[in-house]
């Protein structure tokens, strides 16, 4: 807050470290009865280590080739799948960091020749080239240490990156990369790509992996550690930001493979946008925790953040265009809520006072909650911190706690059980789009810093379902994201 070659991620714009664009709702649902997994695949593969690693990308390239062989034909009229003809290469990254070079028959990969030996350190991509999938198995670099981090989710979560470079082999085959579009937009298609596959996953569909609720959203947290770092120009942006890719991934998840390749998929917009002052980069985009929890006017003190009085600026307003009134909230600092929540809450809104109640504590916790990537210079392994400073991650729980406020005030709706917070939270996302502009202007003294978007998206993830926070009520973190994101592209109309 603040007054060619199609790649999973580029490391360096992943050193910080599903959500939709439309309105439909997206579930874990329950599909075919849940069956034992396949033998493991035995896939032809280039260097292949028969590690534990390159056995799960094996048998995510044999489920995610199942399914474009049944999908195929319906992006491509009716046409057969065309085989991946160059290869799959499973390349040692520290290998090629110690000696600065390929060896063997991987190093005649069309991608990998010359001197690009080391565009594979920390990576996986498809190579259009030579129409091959290459990845580094490295397990203290990026793919295998985030899929470690995920632990239960972390089979899926590097099928899922499988998934999405094969997004680009499809792309190739339909001619997509002719067109010349921003890197964005096809690296957008690859991530929705990889939702359409996940919900097959998410049916049982797929011979090798399963998801619960559970691992799906350790999946989210780890697919949002692979975002962009926040750009300095508009140059810089590559794969999106947290919430665009989330957003592409869900689409793919809530519409499927028409949907992601489809002649209209390019016209969506993003959030990504760099910073606009040096002050605002030097800080990340971070307010101190002590501007977030102050609720006086930034006119009248100079260290208040000024959230507050924006979100009672907001919701009066919002309020007039319903011929209703809405009264300013308050926040206070108390143990727990004085009425709202259940036993052990720490944070939530009173209908009774009109007041929103945060425990220092846990408002510590929750502004300390974002995670990040940090990268060896001299090894290149990757690591992950957690703990990281991260405003609107905060600000996002006092937004929730105004959209219960709303639901009181204006609609007389309860606060309590999943509909209550699925409404809150898509409150939120609208609020959250009005802020959401480069600059301030007359309307907009308080606006989203350019990370913000993504700490909301993680804060939907793990916190707000936190029982010191508001509880899951039943949400499951698809639930939870995909209701903010409704209310931040369909504005309040949509919630």
């Amino acid at each position: 807050m603040r007054p060619r070659r199609s790649r999973l991620i580029t490391v360096w714009a992943a050193l910080t470290a599903l959500v939709m664009l439309t309105t439909g709702c997206a579930q874990v649902v329950n599909g075919k009865p849940s069956l034992g997994l396949a033998p493991n695949a035995n896939l032809a593969v280039i260097g292949d280590a028969h590690t534990t690693f390159d056995t799960i990308v094996k048998n995510a390239l044999s489920d995610v080739t199942s399914f474009w062989t049944t999908n195929y034909p319906k992006v491509a009229n009716g046409a057969q799948l065309p085989a991946i003809k160059g290869g799959l290469f499973s390349i040692s990254g520290d290998d090629v960091v110690r000696n600065g070079t390929i060896s063997g028959r991987a190093a005649d990969n069309g991608c990998l020749k010359g001197d690009h030996a080391s565009d594979i350190v920390d990576n996986a991509f498809y190579c259009e080239t030579d129409d091959s999938i290459v990845w580094d198995r490295s397990g203290d670099h990026l793919l295998s240490a985030i899929g470690q981090q995920a632990a239960a989710a972390g089979p899926l979560v590097v099928a899922m990156a499988f998934a999405h470079e094969f997004g680009h082999a499809i792309q190739a085959r339909l001619g997509i990369f002719k067109q010349n579009l921003p890197t964005i937009d096809t690296e957008s298609q690859a991530d929705c790509a990889a939702g359409a596959w996940t919900a097959a996953v998410l049916k049982n569909e797929a011979a090798h992996f399963r998801a619960t609720p559970a691992t799906l959203a350790g999946a989210l947290n780890a697919y949002l550690l692979v975002r962009d770092k926040t750009p300095t120009d508009s140059r810089s942006i590559s794969h999106g930001n947290g919430f665009d890719r989330l957003s592409a991934l869900n689409d793919g998840i809530t519409h499927g493979v028409t949907f992601c390749y489809s002649s209209s998929y390019f016209s969506r917009q993003f959030t990504e946008r760099p910073f606009v002052t040096d002050s605002d980069y030097a800080q990340n985009g971070n307010e101190t925790l002590a501007e977030v929890l102050n609720p006086a006017v930034p006119t009248k003190t100079n260290d208040a953040g000024g959230l507050q009085p924006d979100l009672n600026r907001f919701w009066t307003a919002a309020a007039k265009t319903v011929n209703k009134t809405f009264q300013p909230v308050k926040i206070a600092e108390a143990a727990a809520p004085k009425c709202g929540s259940p036993a052990g809450a720490k944070f939530g809104y009173c209908p009774e006072d009109n007041t929103v109640y945060y425990d220092q504590a846990f408002a510590q916790q929750a502004y300390n909650s974002l995670q990040n990537l940090t990268v060896d210079p001299s090894t290149l392994a990757v690591t992950i911190q957690n703990n990281q400073p991260a405003d609107y991650a905060l600000g996002t729980l006092f937004a929730v706690g105004w959209g219960m406020a709303v639901r009181h005030q204006l609609f007389g709706e309860p606060i309590d059980g999943k509909a209550a917070l699925l409404g809150a939270a898509c409150y939120a996302g609208a609020y959250s789009k009005d802020i959401n502009v480069a600059a301030t202007d007359s309307t907009h003294k308080f606006t989203l810093s350019p990370p913000d978007m993504d700490e909301a998206t993680s804060a939907m993830i793990n916190l707000v379902s936190q029982d010191s926070a508001f509880g899951a009520r039943g949400t499951q973190a698809l639930d939870r994201v995909q209701a903010f994101v409704k209310g931040y592209n369909g504005g309040l109309s949509a919630c």
